[in-house]
Formats: C-alpha cells, sequence, structure tokens
C-alpha cells in the first residue's frame, strides 16, 4: 500500500481496514494503516463503523433470540429441490442394499452440506448489509422500535472532555489505569501505529458513551499539536478498542 505524497491522500478501502482488523497484514502495511486512520477523518469514522458491526455481530451471536427460525416453508422447498427421485427400474436391478445404503447416505450429506452453505450464506449477506447501513446511514433514526435503534447508526462519539481539560494533563503525572503495565502499553501503542518507547504525555481514566478506556495524549507531527486518543482498557496490538481522538493545539 503506497502513500500518495502528491495532494490529499484517498481514504482507506474498507477492504484494508477489514483485514487490519482480522490480523491479516505484515506489521509495516498494519503500522500505516494505524497512522492514516489516525490522520484521516474519513479512514476513522469507516473503522469506527467496522468495529461497531464487529460489536454488534458478537453480540448477536450469543443472543439467542435475534434471528428467528427459517420459516417452514422455505425448509419444505429446499428439502423437496434436494430429494432424490425414485429410483428407476433399471437401476435398483442387481443393486445390493449396500449401494442403497449408500446412495442415501450420500443424499444425506449433500442436503446437510448445501443448508450449511444457505445458512452461511444468510450470515454472511447479514454481515454486509449491516456494514453498508453503518458505512453510508449519515444520522441515528428516532424510533420507538427497539430493534430498530440497535441497526441504526449515530454519529461517532467524541471525548467528553474541554480542550483546556485536555491540555491540563499534560501538567500531570499520568494516570495510566490497564495500561501502566509496560508490556500492554507497548502492544497498544503498536496497535495505534506509534513506536511502543514513545512518551506518552499524559494519561487518565475515561468514559466514551458507556464505555471505559483510557485517554492518552501522544505527540504529533504538527507543531503544538497533540494527539488525544480513547482507547479501550484492553487495548493491543491486534484490537485497539479505538473510542474517540482529537487533535488538540497547544497554546
Amino acid at each position: 500500500m503506497n502513500d500518495d505524497t502528491d495532494g490529499a491522500q484517498a481514504p482507506i478501502p474498507v477492504p484494508w481496514l477489514a483485514n487490519l482488523q482480522a490480523g491479516l497484514l505484515d506489521d509495516d502495511t498494519a503500522a500505516v494503516i494505524r497512522r492514516r486512520v489516525l490522520d484521516d477523518p474519513e479512514s476513522a469514522r469507516r473503522m469506527d463503523a467496522l468495529e461497531r458491526v464487529r460489536r454488534d455481530l458478537a453480540d448477536l451471536g450469543t443472543d439467542s433470540a435475534s434471528a428467528p427460525d427459517v420459516p417452514a416453508d422455505v425448509t419444505a422447498r429446499v428439502a423437496a429441490a434436494l430429494r432424490p427421485e425414485p429410483p428407476q427400474a433399471n437401476r435398483v436391478v442387481g443393486s445390493s442394499p449396500t449401494t442403497a445404503t449408500h446412495a442415501a447416505r450420500r443424499s444425506g450429506i449433500r442436503f446437510r452440506a448445501v443448508m450449511a452453505v444457505v445458512g452461511v450464506g444468510a450470515t454472511l449477506i447479514a454481515a454486509g448489509v449491516g456494514t453498508g447501513m453503518l458505512l453510508h446511514a449519515p444520522t441515528r433514526t428516532t424510533t420507538a422500535d427497539p430493534t430498530a435503534e440497535r441497526i441504526t447508526v449515530s454519529k461517532p462519539l467524541g471525548l467528553p472532555m474541554s480542550d483546556p481539560e485536555i491540555l491540563a494533563l499534560l501538567s500531570t503525572p499520568p494516570d495510566l489505569g490497564p495500561l501502566a503495565d509496560a508490556q500492554r502499553r507497548a502492544s497498544c501503542l503498536t496497535g495505534l501505529g506509534y513506536p511502543p518507547s514513545v512518551a506518552v504525555l499524559g494519561a487518565r481514566p475515561v468514559a466514551v458513551g458507556a464505555v471505559s478506556g483510557v485517554l492518552v495524549l501522544l505527540p504529533s507531527d504538527a507543531p503544538r499539536a497533540v494527539n488525544a486518543i480513547a482507547v479501550g482498557l484492553n487495548c493491543s496490538s491486534v484490537h485497539t478498542g479505538l473510542l474517540a481522538q482529537r487533535v488538540v493545539i497547544r497554546p
């Protein structure tokens, strides 16, 4: 993936961000993409949407009531389409019981395999639709239906602190919470696209929405700028749990 040094860079494509989430990229490429996410608001919005799809799918996987059973008429049509034709006379003459049993077993295996493919296909379609909705819906729509409320999209939450409050952390000892552990902090910084030994300018626990995390202040390439980044309590190189971010300018 090449950096475009002439003019503004295009947002990172969603497949690249998905590969980053899945840990499929090499370390150098992953670091470049993470830095781009920090610097490009549109790429950050796409990453945030993917993170929410990932969380929603995880919630759906543990919610037995999230998806209804397949309608009986659909199951019946699939079964009818897969049901083997009645054996013709010239096929059964000389057939042994073993051969007939083997044919029936193959038919059953084929039925189960196709049903599995149908189920996987339905899951992938649902995930694709959910991602598309998150990436293209600009605001949350107000509705009384709790199910619709879960699948509509809100604007990414910002840091619940003013710029002066954030800059005040530069003059107080960092409160890193779980990231006080050097190994965990190095892993988190790597996930954010920083060298593991970069100096943390300030930190404190913070809650973004209903999610607890840690706000860390990190150096920026721009003069007098500070990158304020809120990450999850389990931030690591694999999954930072990015909650919010802002560039703050020192006076």
